[in-house]
C-alpha cells in the first residue's frame, strides 16, 4: 500500500492511498487552485495505478472550479481506461456544486452508513 498525504493547514489536504485492488483519494477542507500540485500527483496515481477509484469528500468545506475540475478529470480518467470512479460519503458542497452544474451523474455515489440506515428505516 501506498499513501502519501498533502497537508497545508489552512487551506486543506489531498490524501492518496493506493492497494492492489482500488485506490482511495481522501480530500479533506478547501479543495481549490491552491491544492493544484497534489491534485496533480494524484492523477498521477490514479493513471498509474489503473484500478477503481474512491474519492472520499465527506470532510471538504469548500471546492471551487479547480477542485472540480481535479474530480473530473479522476472521473475523465476512470472511463476512458475502463474503471469505475466512485464518490463516497460526500459532502453536501460537493454534491451540491456537481448539480448545479449537471455532472453529479457521472460519479457513482456512495452514501455514508447513517444515510444507509436512514433509508433502511423509512422503507420499513
Amino acid at each position: 500500500m501506498t499513501s502519501t498525504g498533502f497537508d497545508d493547514e489552512h487551506h486543506g489536504t489531498i490524501e492518496i492511498r493506493v492497494d492492489d485492488d482500488r485506490a482511495r483519494l481522501v480530500l479533506r477542507g478547501e479543495i481549490d487552485g491552491a491544492r493544484r500540485d497534489e491534485a496533480s500527483r494524484a492523477l498521477a496515481a490514479v493513471v498509474t495505478a489503473a484500478v477503481p477509484v474512491e474519492i472520499e469528500t465527506a470532510e471538504v468545506t469548500f471546492i471551487d472550479s479547480s477542485g472540480i475540475a481535479f474530480l473530473v478529470q479522476v472521473q475523465a480518467i476512470g472511463a476512458d481506461e475502463g474503471f469505475p470512479v466512485t464518490l463516497v460519503e460526500p459532502s453536501e458542497i460537493v454534491i451540491d456544486v456537481l448539480r448545479m452544474i449537471g455532472l453529479d451523474d457521472r460519479f457513482g455515489i456512495e452514501p455514508s452508513a447513517s444515510e444507509v440506515s436512514e433509508l433502511t428505516r423509512l422503507v420499513s
